[in-house]
């Protein structure tokens, strides 16, 4: 007996790559990543073997098993349950990729898989990408898609001399109330039905509590969040009472040129690409990461309902004109990093940050006013923006922060109500600036020093500040900018001039 549970433990470490297909296994070790785990090979397919593995808050599974390979022939129908080394394992979670080896390149494995069968007992789909010719996927009553650990709880048992998933509990990406979205989750770019056949069609469970499937999109299962779509269309038309529409997999909505969208949407997830015109529902909060990235929208108005514009949402897109709503508050890092076109932009009251690189690389951009509420312009907020020429910004207090305004090649003057800081490298080669005119009263704006805050910029730049005693401090913090031969002024009398830094 002794020396099987040896040859058990030997065959383990080379069966991923052999041809065996006896009842040799080990259990998911804990001491290393999981892309390590030891794979067993039964019957065709390829498992990693598990203990202890809780699903949710009810479910507690004594064996499972999750399935990482599967032959490539047309149709693939995963069993519910395996034996290995006289105990039963549920097969409970989907974990495959046809094209994840990228160096060195690898063919597709499943060339030939056009349909595969899951068994009600699959708990979880954690991926199910780059399948070139499949066409039907079934989501069992079980099934959830993206599952994750909650608790990352991994023991070793002394007794047993192995690790084991232990008081773990799965909770889904996709249909959990638990769930919070983030930037991370919903650029996923590959797992969910990614990569795959743009035929591909799923069926749903009627007993699935997660999910409903209608007009070829997966939804929640109270049709108030749409997950992912599997509609080739052109035309899309987003069913009544979707309240979040995400991107998280599917043919996503790269293809899409004309959307109707309901009024009962809250949140516009991403991948829009093709649109050229749409209009938004009032009532609509969020405008999601890379919503319109790289589209071929010329003008879009946002709804006053509109608080939030995500990370990348326009970048890079055609957009010429923008009118923002009233109540948006956030804007956050490149949403309208290189459109090249947009010419102005009127940005709202109620906005506090200017986030890194929102405008950056907006050439045609030819003038900016800062709102009273803004407190930081933060890094490349305007960098490279080659046309601006005049700068306004209203703050009642605000930090400019490094490369805000770097490379604005055109800029010649810059009006600043109260800046607490101006930070390295600010304004580095604008190379027409040549008046800056400063509005504190009470104290110099902080500047931090040797790191060339005005480098390449017009020799003779003046300085127009409220009293003395700002110019004094002026002075001295201007040491280490860069500055060549710079003045400053009280009005229009000069206080100090040839300053250097």
């Amino acid at each position: 007996m002794k020396l099987k549970k040896l040859f058990c433990l030997l065959t383990t470490a080379v069966i991923a790559v052999s041809a065996f297909a006896g009842n040799a296994f080990a259990y998911y070790d804990g001491s290393t990543s999981y892309s390590d785990a030891p794979r067993t090979r039964i019957g065709g397919f390829t498992y990693i073997l598990k203990e202890n593995v809780q699903y949710g808050e009810n479910v507690k599974v004594p064996y499972s098993a999750t399935v990482v390979d599967i032959p490539n022939v047309q149709k693939v129908e995963i069993p519910g349950k395996i034996t290995c080394d006289g105990l039963e394992f549920l097969v409970t979670d989907v974990d495959l990729c046809g094209d994840m080896v990228l160096y060195p390149v690898k063919p597709n494995k499943y060339t030939n898989v056009e349909e595969v069968i899951l068994p009600d007992t699959i708990y979880n789909i954690t991926e199910f990408a780059y399948f070139p010719q499949i066409l039907r996927v079934n989501i069992p009553k079980n099934t959830a898609i993206g599952r994750y650990y909650s608790e990352g709880f991994v023991d070793y048992d002394y007794n047993q001399k192995k690790y084991i998933v232990d008081r773990t509990i799965y909770y889904s990406d996709l249909g959990s109330k638990r769930v919070v979205f983030d930037d991370f989750t919903l650029s996923d770019q590959y797992g969910y039905f990614s990569y795959c056949n743009t035929k591909l069609k799923l069926s749903v469970d009627p007993n699935n509590p997660y999910y409903s499937y209608k007009n070829d999109l997966l939804l929640s299962k109270d049709g108030k969040e749409v997950y992912m779509s599997f509609n080739e269309s052109t035309n899309i038309t987003i069913p009544d009472g979707v309240e979040n529409l995400y991107s998280l997999g599917g043919y996503k909505f790269y293809h899409v040129k004309n959307v109707n969208l309901p009024d009962t949407l809250k949140y516009l997830g991403g991948g829009w690409s093709s649109i050229t015109k749409i209009t938004l529902p009032n009532g609509l909060e969020e405008i999601g990461y890379e919503a319109f990235e790289n589209s071929k929208l010329t003008k879009i108005v946002i709804p006053d309902s509109v608080k939030k514009i995500g990370e990348r949402a326009f970048c890079g897109s055609n957009l010429k004109t923008i009118k923002f709503g009233k109540n948006l508050t956030v804007i956050e890092n490149g949403a309208f990093r290189a459109c090249y076109n947009l010419k102005s932009v009127t940005i709202p009251k109620k906005v506090k940050e200017i986030e890194m690189s929102v405008f950056r690389d907006c050439k045609s951009l030819k003038s900016i006013t800062i709102p009273k509420k803004v407190e930081n312009i933060y890094s490349s907020a305007f960098n490279n923006c080659k046309n601006i020429k005049n700068v306004k910004i209203l703050s009642s207090k605000v930090d400019i922060w490094c490369r805000a305004f770097y490379n604005c090649a055109k800029l010649k003057s810059v009006t600043i109500n109260n800046a607490e800081k101006i930070d390295q490298r600010a304004f580095n080669n604008c190379k027409k600036l040549s008046k800056i005119t400063i509005n504190n009263k009470k104290k110099s704006p902080k500047m931090v020093r040797l790191v060339y805050g005005f480098r390449n910029t017009k020799n003779g730049l003046k300085f127009v500040v409220k009293n003395k005693k700002i110019a004094k401090q002026l002075k001295k913090r201007l040491k280490g900018s860069k500055v060549k031969n710079a003045k400053i002024l009280i009005g229009k009398k000069v206080i100090y001039k040839n300053i250097n830094g």
